[in-house]
């Protein structure tokens, strides 16, 4: 009976840390998204809040990537960090769009999906 109590514990243990991680990964997907979105917006208005959107995006980054490259797989993420951490804003070269396809691809990759178990 104990085997079936422990067995029980471990499974209730991973279910946690799997919700825990999908919890995570969504929420920095939503806030990221929605800052590379604010940026391209600005951007594409030629605004004088670009160089400030821009530092917001690279502060969140750096305060987030210790926690996601232990969280996730590396692959996406490598490319997703070095494509923020090549944002300026004299030569953006739709270095936005390119974060923004990444971020996408990070979150595909890690969302629990059907094809994503299988």
């Amino acid at each position: 009976m104990k085997r079936i109590w422990l067995a029980v514990l471990f499974l209730t243990l991973a279910a946690a840390v799997c919700i825990t991680d999908q919890i995570c990964v969504s929420t920095f997907y939503n806030e990221m998204s929605a800052k590379i979105q604010q940026a391209q917006a600005y951007e594409k208005t030629g605004s004088e809040q670009l160089p400030a959107a821009i530092d917001d995006i690279k502060r969140y980054w750096d305060e987030r990537n210790d926690r996601m490259f232990m969280l996730t797989h590396h692959g996406a993420l490598n490319e997703l960090s070095a494509v923020i951490r090549s944002l300026n804003t004299e030569q953006l070269d739709n270095r936005l769009n390119e974060a923004a396809a990444w971020l996408t691809v990070f979150y595909e990759n890690q969302r629990i999906t059907f094809a994503n178990i299988f």
